[in-house]
């Protein structure tokens, strides 16, 4: 008891033992004789002047709550326990200590904010500085490769959107194959017009070259058309205006180029059907595939109704981009003198 009276005498915080001037060993009668020993000196109607009454009077009050409290067993014992407990928490520290204690941990985070963002620049400069030592290797290699001065001089002159897009191809093997696919679809499709043209040239000057038909070649050879007839005027868009046939045989061989023009129907172009055919001759009649410059595909068949009159007969198997049908049945006359 004596340790919690002097604890509480350091914090400056009077007990009821204090107020009545004992120990926390008095026993009751000393507790009741300090009593009325101090209401006796601070009894106010001892005092004379205003001022020493009503501190005679608050003094008073305090003695009486400690004399009610310490001269009940029960009342004084959980006192006893309050000061017990009191004594065994930690002083309270003062209102300064706990600001001064709280600047200090809010100074000790920002510095260590501080320190981590500097610690992730430093980071972050190393990086971009290996990045940028490390760039250059990959044209050293490329430039180390025995390229033609030439094709270096132009590969230096592409934009650089070139690269980019390159890049991008190179990352999605799909659509590099599609246009790889692309590109030797449209290759093809060059080489076989150029080879369906020297054809129809060679074709054509032999034609010329060759003159009338001899006696002795096929009743097919020579050119056809559409027959004259003054009224004659396109009845649809599946009709042609006007029809060419030129077909030369040699050996049971048949070789012949078609073209026909359509009505245009109000557009700026009037459509055409043009192909080269060959195909063989077996008594009078001809079955042969035909090819388009503009990689249409078709089969046609030639029959002769008599000396001076043919019939046509022209389907497509792979349309192109010819602007015409895509078959049609004609009659077509010899020319006269060709």
């Amino acid at each position: 008891m004596g340790r919690i009276q002097d604890r509480h005498q350091e914090n400056s915080a009077l007990t009821y033992y204090d107020d009545l001037g004992l120990s926390a060993r008095a026993s009751g009668d000393e507790v009741r004789q300090a009593y009325l020993n101090l209401v006796r000196l601070l009894h106010p109607d001892l005092a004379s002047e205003p001022s020493l009454k009503r501190f005679s009077e608050n003094q008073l009050k305090r003695v009486s709550r400690a004399y009610a409290v310490l001269s009940d067993p029960d009342r004084r014992r959980r006192y006893d326990s309050q000061l017990a407990r009191a004594d065994e928490e930690p002083p309270e520290e003062p209102v300064s200590a706990r600001r001064s204690v709280g600047r200090s941990r809010a100074r000790a985070w920002i510095t260590l904010g501080w320190l981590i963002c500097a610690f992730a620049g430093i980071v972050g400069i190393g990086w971009y500085v290996s990045e940028q030592a490390g760039t250059p290797s990959e044209p050293a290699q490329v430039s180390a490769a025995p390229n033609p001065p030439a094709a270096t001089a132009t590969s230096s002159l592409q934009p650089a959107t070139a690269s980019s897009d390159a890049a991008d191809k190179s990352a999605d093997p799909d659509s590099v194959h599609s246009e790889l696919a692309t590109a030797k679809a449209d290759r093809d499709r060059a080489l076989e017009q150029t080879v369906l043209q020297a054809k129809e040239l060679d074709f054509l000057t032999g034609r010329i070259l060759a003159g009338k038909p001899g006696p002795g070649s096929s009743r097919l050879s020579g050119v056809w058309a559409l027959p004259p007839s003054p009224a004659a005027q396109a009845a649809s868009a599946f009709t042609p205006e006007a029809v060419d046939l030129i077909v030369s045989v040699q050996q049971d061989v048949i070789q012949g180029r078609f073209r026909a023009r359509y009505p245009g129907m109000g557009g700026p172009d009037p459509p055409m059907v043009r192909f080269y055919f060959e195909g063989k001759l077996q008594d009078d009649v001809v079955n042969a595939t035909w090819n388009g410059e503009d990689g249409s595909k078709g089969e046609i068949q030639l029959k002769l109704s008599s000396d001076n009159a043919l019939q046509l007969v022209w389907s497509s198997t792979q349309p192109g981009k010819q602007s015409g049908p895509d078959s049609g049945t004609l009659a077509l006359v010899r020319k006269p003198g060709l």
